[in-house]
């Protein structure tokens, strides 16, 4: 009798060693199984990983060539820009002292003598001449003063000899007075700019003060 309890208790000890066994042996496949599953996610992901970083080449090469494309034309701007001519001049009547100009009995050319601004040479301070060294549009811009007193005072702007416009102020018993205007103006290579005071005028100047200014600048050229 002892000896059949002893059988059937080591039968119960094997079966439940089989059962241990075989409970590992599943927790071990079901490990497999998930480590697996990682491992092709893992290669999933890496494989995505490497698919945006192709694509990220390709956009930093493209902006690469933007910018190499972009650098091109800024180049070549600054090289037109440092090509192109540059032309502006700002004169004052007087060099020195102080008084009237007078026109006398004919119209005067009036020769702005000093000068702040000559770039491009195209004022002359011995004719009070302007002559366009391109062909271009430019603007001009005048001002001049007088002391009016029982009379009028007017002024003229010339190009290539030819009245452009006139301005004139009335007598207002001696108070300063200031003519003023500008225009832009297509010009050709050679033509001429001036300002005219008509016969029987006279305008006023301070050299320390620039009463009366004759200026202008190339816009752009054609």
């Amino acid at each position: 009798m002892r000896a059949a309890i002893s059988l059937l208790v080591l039968l119960l000890s094997m079966c439940g060693v089989q059962t241990d066994v075989s409970t590992e042996l599943k927790e071990l496949r079901d490990m497999v199984v998930e480590l697996k599953g990682r491992l092709v996610a893992s290669e999933a992901d890496n494989v995505a990983m490497k698919q945006r970083l192709v694509a990220l080449e390709a956009e930093n090469k493209a902006v690469k060539e933007r910018l190499t494309v972009s650098e091109g034309k800024v180049e070549a701007l600054e090289t037109e820009i440092r090509a192109a001519p540059k032309v502006a001049f700002s004169t004052a009547l007087k060099e020195m002292g102080l008084g009237y100009i007078e026109s006398g009995n004919t119209d005067l050319n009036l020769v702005f003598k000093k000068v702040i601004t000559n770039v491009g040479e195209g004022y002359s301070s011995w004719t009070g001449i302007f002559t366009a060294p391109v062909k271009g549009v430019y603007y001009f811009r005048f001002t001049v003063m007088d002391l009016l007193f029982s009379r009028d005072t007017y002024i003229k702007m010339y190009k290539n000899g030819q009245q452009l416009m006139e301005l004139y102020e009335e007598d207002i018993d001696g108070h300063p007075t200031y003519l003023s205007s500008g225009l832009a103006l297509q010009l050709e290579k050679g033509d001429t700019v001036n300002m005219v005071l008509p016969a029987g005028n006279k305008v006023y100047d301070n050299s320390d003060n620039s009463h009366c200014t004759f200026s202008g600048f190339l816009l752009f050229t054609l």
